[in-house]
């Protein structure tokens, strides 16, 4: 069935920027294609006239078809027209013809329907039609976690169009509620930094009044310092001014307090805006405690300078902390001095606050004030108890109770929950003993096959970044391991999955592992190779023997062999890749001492806008060793630019700014790079000039070089 749509499909370069999805699309139907009585396929046939055509083998899968997709697509989107089979003039119908596909009907678009909505109808069918195959099959399906994966991991890597797909199929699985829902569209927002958007969601006000998990909290104080409070305090406006001209109380009200000191460097400022027009000393204390750097300290510092508010901090009873939102104040304030009156404002600041450090506390002494019958509490006292309890009951010391209880053989469904709540605040993998982290490591695997596999799943993203951000420390070898098997193991090896993969691998090889090591985790890299190579998945064979070229190898051998097997490969998906694939992996091979071979000239559409950079200037900023020498040679095999110039300085220089003035095109290396350099490049050029590869390769910087010249060409 592969080799019979892949014939139909013809040159693949002709759906331009749908490339990779128009592949992806036929791949997935290929694979779960069963050849029953009724089945059917909707894929482009490269025949007269072009375009999606829905084929079967009997009428019956004609009318199936139809209704699944009229069912998307709706009659004012698209129709149907029943084409017969012409194997005397149309070469791909001798072919449809031998395979026994007679029946065919071209789906036509109809008014303003774009090639793009048409596919991405087309996308939800597939994700939909495929999790119904899936659930039959599986009495617990994870369908759904697998999206929330792939959904988050997207994130992580700033995969705008994956996570939104993701999200999209997650709602068409009907598994979530239409709160949680909102929760996920607010974290596709603030992730992708999309705050004018968030601001304006039709449900926000709504939300802003129900209680909201801790990362949405953080979003949502971000997103009102973006939108709301930054441009006032960079016109050195006092802070009480800006809390009251923008009615800060009154629209956000417990949003924000409702983090005493926030994860990020916008929300602590914010902090510091609220906390100095409330006149709250011990909270601005700890804000500039928590200050990342001097310069954000000394930023911070010089906002809460700027209170004109003359009046003497009072002495706020509890109920009026509660109403200006400050719970980490009512809980506080409680704690030191306990009151039946006000029992039910410091449970409610706990559970707004998902404060598990004071929760235990608190609980104690309510319980104490109803046994003592000094408090009866209301239906909804008993309620947030009931919740205060779970709290209590969820809490982690760390990362060695989190995995106990994982891998302990007893479901967990609060697993998830909990590792993305509280990770943050437990002791760093770093500072575990050797001895606590390889029996972390040991409850990893062990969970992945037992109960709790789905928590696992649905936190692969956190244990992603966790094993990034350790990959240097020795002790923690065992860990990124782990992660690595986990991330291998996935049996939806999706695009996100696969980047999350590379990404922790780059990690790996940026410590420079040892040659036992450095065998084991390339040996593992190759085995998911093979297991995934495909069309689509030539990209992602590319980066990775990138990666393995950039970083320094302690065992040659194994390197040349791996690289061996990736290009050996992707050279068997010669007819459907583009010429920019072909000419890297021909560079590649020839960079590893593999002799290369001689490539035809560009032809198509999608393969000569390279000669737009023809006599261009094209600057690179990275920090990745060798970087700007191995673009040079791989942008130089696909066309003759001007000059191609990198930069690698870790701060603000005028080198750096005169290469983003005059580079007719400037890639900016997010990935390796330091913020004060970026921030010397936005001074240069705004944010839409620059290129942000989204991969950690220097074949990433020609694919979103690609995406611009075909941009521009559309």
């Amino acid at each position: 069935m592969t080799a019979l749509l892949q014939r139909c499909l013809g040159d693949a370069a002709q759906f331009g920027e749908f490339r990779e999805r128009v592949e992806l699309l036929v791949d997935e139907q290929a694979r779960s294609w069963a050849g029953g009585p009724g089945d059917w396929i909707v894929a482009p046939v490269s025949r007269e006239p072009r375009g999606f055509y829905l084929i079967s083998k009997d009428p019956e899968g004609q009318r199936r078809g139809r209704e699944v997709l009229r069912g998307f697509l709706g009659p004012a989107e698209a129709e149907f027209e029943t084409t017969p089979l012409a194997p005397a003039v149309q070469e791909v119908d001798r072919y449809l013809e031998e395979a026994g596909f007679v029946h065919l009907a071209s789906v036509q678009r109809k008014g303003k329907v774009s090639r793009e909505q048409l596919l991405e109808h087309f996308e939800d069918m597939l994700a939909t039609v495929n999790g119904k195959e899936s659930r039959a099959k599986r009495p617990q399906p994870s369908q759904y976690l697998d999206l929330l994966r792939d959904f988050r991991l997207a994130l992580a890597q700033r995969e705008g169009r994956q996570a939104e797909l993701a999200l999209a199929n997650v709602r068409l699985t009907g598994r979530l509620s239409a709160e949680n829902l909102r929760f996920l569209k607010i974290e596709l927002l603030g992730a992708l930094g999309r705050w004018d958007e968030l601001r304006d969601l039709d449900f926000l006000g709504d939300l802003l009044r129900a209680r909201r998990p801790k990362a949405i909290n953080e979003y949502l104080i971000e997103m009102i310092w973006r939108t709301e409070v930054a441009e006032l305090v960079g016109k050195d406006i006092p802070p009480d001014v800006i809390h009251a001209e923008c009615n800060l109380g009154s629209s956000y009200g417990n949003v924000l307090s409702a983090i005493d000191v926030p994860g990020t460097e916008a929300g602590r400022a914010l902090g510091v805006v609220v906390a100095s027009a409330l006149n709250d000393e011990d909270r601005l204390r700890r804000l500039f405690a928590c200050a990342e750097d001097p310069q954000e300290a000394a930023g911070l510092q010089r906002i809460a300078r700027r209170r004109t508010s003359a009046r003497v901090s009072e002495s706020v009873d509890v109920r009026g902390l509660y109403e200006q939102g400050q719970h980490g104040a009512v809980i506080r304030a409680f704690v030191r001095a306990p009151d039946p009156m006000t029992a039910d404002l410091a449970v409610e600041s706990i559970l707004e606050a998902e404060d598990a450090t004071h929760a235990p506390v608190v609980l104690e002494t309510v319980e104490s004030f109803i046994a003592e019958e000094s408090l009866v509490p209301g239906r909804r006292l008993r309620r947030d108890l009931g919740e205060l309890a779970t709290l209590v009951g969820s809490r982690c010391a760390g990362w060695s109770e989190w995995g106990a209880r994982i891998s302990s053989g007893e479901q967990w469904l609060d697993g998830a929950r909990i590792l993305r709540a509280q990770h943050d605040k437990w002791t760093s993998l770093a500072q575990l003993s050797s001895k606590d982290v390889v029996a972390l490591s040991d409850n990893l695997v062990t969970a992945w096959g037992g109960v709790n596999e789905d928590q696992i799943l649905a936190t692969l993203d956190i244990l992603c970044e966790v094993a990034a951000e350790v990959t240097s420390v020795p002790h923690t070898a065992d860990f990124c391991d782990a992660v690595q098997l986990l991330l291998a193991e996935q049996e939806n090896v999706s695009g996100p999955v696969r980047n999350a993969y590379l990404r922790l691998l780059d990690q790996i090889l940026t410590g420079a592992p040892a040659a036992e090591r450095y065998r084991q985790v390339v040996g593992q890299a190759v085995d998911l190779w093979e297991r995934i190579s495909a069309p689509t998945a030539v990209n992602w064979g590319i980066g990775l023997a990138d990666l393995l070229l950039v970083h320094p190898a302690a065992d040659s051998g194994v390197r040349v062999e791996a690289i061996s097997a990736i290009v050996g490969k992707a050279r068997d998906f010669d007819q459907r890749s583009t010429f920019r694939q072909r000419t890297e992996i021909e560079v590649l091979a020839a960079e590893a001492g593999i002799p290369p071979r001689r490539l035809e000239p560009a032809a198509t559409g999608l393969d000569v806008v390279w000669s737009k950079l023809n006599g261009k200037l094209v600057g690179l900023y990275s920090l990745l060793p060798r970087a700007a020498d191995a673009f040079d040679r791989r942008l130089n095999a696909l066309c003759s630019p001007k000059s191609v110039e990198g930069n690698a300085d870790t701060v603000s220089t005028s080198a750096l700014k005169h290469l983003a003035d005059k580079a007719d095109y400037m890639i900016v290396d997010t990935w390796h790079a330091s913020h004060a350099a970026i921030d010397a490049i936005d001074a240069v050029i705004s944010k839409d000039r620059q290129i942000f590869p989204r991969g950690r390769g220097v074949s990433s910087y020609l694919q979103a070089l690609e995406q611009v010249l075909l941009s521009a060409d559309d």
